[in-house]
């Protein structure tokens, strides 16, 4: 009698871990199928991005492209957005540590005190080595900014969302997803 009781127990827990397994393969798929390619063959480069998103082919010089995410409200005050920007890597800097520490300079000159550095890891593309930094600027407007970038030959790839640190925890799987999919031809 106990041993039937803890066969029908066993297989009641490989039951539930089985759905629980098909429920996460579900949302993956679900999810991954939420996105989109990008290929630009000037910059040589491709990079996934949510479809309901807007597509902005080259607005401004060294910005390859930028994704609008849809406005939440139309009293929203930040449109949330994610840029690819490619540019040459300066003469001056040989090493991606050298080009990670322009960058934190850049940021913390732009933002001033107001900046907060809340996250600065190594990233990997590939083969390749990159770094990831996350700021929010609490003043004025909740500002959250997420930064990625690596070099190649003398590139810089750079990726950069921009949008309210508020609504960033909505916004952070396609981000991350985003940065993980950038494929350097």
């Amino acid at each position: 009698m106990k041993a039937s009781f803890k066969k029908k127990i066993l297989i009641s827990i490989a039951s539930t871990a089985a759905l629980l397994l098909l429920a996460a393969l579900g949302w993956l798929l679900y999810f991954k199928l939420q996105f989109s390619t990008y290929h630009d063959d000037q910059y040589k480069f491709s990079i996934k991005y949510p479809k309901t998103w807007k597509v902005v082919i080259h607005p401004q010089a060294n910005a390859a492209v930028a994704f609008l995410r849809p406005k939440d409200t139309a009293l929203d005050t930040v449109q949330e957005n994610f840029n690819v920007t490619v540019q040459p890597v300066p003469d001056d800097i040989f090493t991606l540590a050298a080009f990670s520490v322009r960058i934190k300079t850049q940021m913390t000159a732009v933002f001033g005190q107001n900046i907060n550095i809340v996250e600065d890891k190594p990233l990997k593309w590939g083969w390749r080595e990159g770094r990831k930094m996350s700021f929010e600027a609490p003043q004025p407007e909740h500002l959250k900014m997420v930064n990625a970038w690596v070099l190649s030959s003398n590139q810089a790839y750079i990726l950069t969302f921009l949008g309210d640190m508020n609504k960033y925890a909505k916004d952070a799987p396609f981000v991350d997803e985003m940065i993980r999919s950038l494929q350097l031809q």
